[in-house]
């Protein structure tokens, strides 16, 4: 079994795309910047993932919004030409979306598509200016 955290910031605002044979499968692409340590010199990561399903609307709509710090739980899926990081749930470090049913300070978005169970807590209070990750 893996276990796959980042926490970074988005590089872009994402589209929430329906595929498949009949259009009924909801799905987003995203990227991450990810601070990287070595030694005294900080790096950044660009890693990029997809979520379908419930993960991928509520990621569009908590969690759409450049340079918002979140917190990505995925497996990593290879096939014979490719690896994808498929998110399998998420929690946003702040709220940007104001002018929608925004997460209030105790609230906090995790989706997981094998449980189909959806809770909100909080998370409000752990915003930094900048993610410093050690």
């Amino acid at each position: 079994m893996q276990t796959n955290i980042h926490v970074g910031r988005l590089l872009k605002e994402f589209e929430l795309q329906t595929v498949g044979e009949h259009k009924d499968i909801k799905m987003v692409r995203l990227g991450l910047a990810v601070k990287r340590y070595l030694s005294q010199k900080s790096q950044t990561d660009f890693i990029y993932y997809v979520a379908f399903g419930k993960t991928a609307e509520i990621l569009s709509q908590y969690a759409n919004q450049k340079g918002m710090p979140i917190e990505l739980h995925f497996n990593i899926q290879s096939s014979h030409y490719q690896t994808t990081n498929v998110i399998t749930s998420f929690m946003p470090w702040a709220t940007g979306n104001h002018d929608k049913s925004v997460v209030t300070d105790d609230e906090t978005v995790i989706a997981n598509d094998e449980s189909d169970e959806y809770v909100l807590q909080g998370l409000a209070g752990l915003v930094a200016d900048d993610l410093e990750i050690r």
